[in-house]
């Protein structure tokens, strides 16, 4: 059984890796860029640009907490705004690590005009405070992933909340609205009831897979941002890099992550009850904690220490390089050596490394 697992398993990537080097000399690719990174499939795309003497590169898409063997990379460049020690330590194979910042940051300010109409629409059905709420999806299979049972007990306390408090809305950002009513069942009543309110809003246009509307635009549109999850967290990264008041449930216990070092009673939470205790307690207040909700500055510098709207830039600059000295006819080795040193010079040495 072992041997018939290997042998099928080396079969399938020889192909796939068949499969990428033929695509990629029949069109004279010499660099392959992507954020798909969580199986087999990209290590084989890196061998076959490797033997064809061309680059591989893979920027950051989701944020990755805790180490596992879904988050090991084996490239030749990698575009992150995180620490490259996360890595070393989940025995990635990088050449080189390069710092540019989150990559999304470019639609904050695009967005701040557009937040406005869901603002304005749960304002004037009488809500006073309003929050955004972030999931992580689910499927059947609770054992692999977060269960339909688990993303119905994080919608219906704030659904019960919203509609026993007349100044509070809600704004949801599922991560595949697709089939989100289909996979909480019976809370979709409760959803139902709440959208009658005129206070709740379900972002549910959505791309092949998954909801369209980007986190920070719900973000944007609320007082208080929450992430029922810290297994997971990049929605969460995203609206605290926006400067939002964003808030954390561990309601599955992921004590080893990363984010636990914000250790804050602002920040996580155990519950959406404890969660819902705060919020009650921080828009009720006189005085209100003006660093409610507020990532310290130390952490965030962490995850972006540019934080200018221009990492998305600063990773084409420093491809438009490689694509240059490529065109020189440079080695591959010389042409990512060469444009380290000129991303180096002007971001500075920190910001670009190696794993040696």
């Amino acid at each position: 059984i072992e041997f018939n697992f290997f042998e099928k398993n080396v079969k399938e990537y020889n192909h796939l890796k068949r499969k990428n080097y033929i695509f990629l000399k029949a069109n004279n690719i010499k660099i392959f860029l992507t954020w798909a990174k969580y199986t087999k499939d990209h290590m084989a795309a890196y061998e076959a640009i490797k033997e064809l003497g061309g680059i591989f590169a893979i920027w950051q898409y989701a944020f990755e907490g805790t180490s596992s063997c879904t988050t090991q990379i084996n490239t030749d460049i990698y575009f992150s705004n995180f620490s490259k020690n996360f890595f070393y330590k989940n025995n990635s194979n990088i050449k080189l690590f390069v710092n540019t910042g989150f990559v999304m940051d470019y639609r904050f300010n695009l967005l701040k005009e557009k937040e406005k109409i869901i603002r304005n629409k749960l304002l004037d059905n009488g809500a006073k405070n309003i929050v955004a709420v972030f999931d992580e999806n689910s499927n059947q299979h609770k054992r692999w992933h977060t269960g339909h049972l688990l993303q119905a007990e994080n919608y219906e306390p704030i659904l019960k909340e919203v509609l026993k408090n007349n100044n509070l809305g809600v704004i949801f950002k599922p991560k595949n609205s697709k089939t989100l009513r289909e996979r909480i069942g019976s809370v979709n009543e409760l959803l139902i009831k709440a959208e009658a309110t005129g206070r709740c809003f379900v972002y549910e246009s959505v791309t092949d897979n998954f909801t369209s509307a980007p986190p920070v635009l719900a973000g944007l549109s609320a007082d208080i941002c929450i992430h029922g999850h810290l297994c997971a967290g990049a929605a969460a990264i995203e609206c605290a890099l926006a400067n939002l008041p964003t808030l954390l449930i561990d309601r599955e216990g992921s004590p080893e992550n990363i984010l636990h070092s914000l250790s804050s009673e602002n920040l996580i939470f155990n519950s959406w009850e404890e969660t819902i205790y705060a919020l009650k307690d921080h828009f009720n207040s006189k005085n209100r904690n003006k660093n409610f909700g507020r990532w310290p500055e130390y952490f965030l510098n962490d995850l972006d220490l540019f934080r200018d709207g221009k990492a998305a830039f600063r990773m084409g600059e420093y491809l438009n390089t490689l694509i240059n000295f490529i065109k020189e006819n440079k080695s591959r080795d010389e042409a990512m050596n060469i444009a380290a040193e000129i991303y180096a010079k002007k971001y500075g040495i920190d910001k670009v490394s190696t794993f040696n």
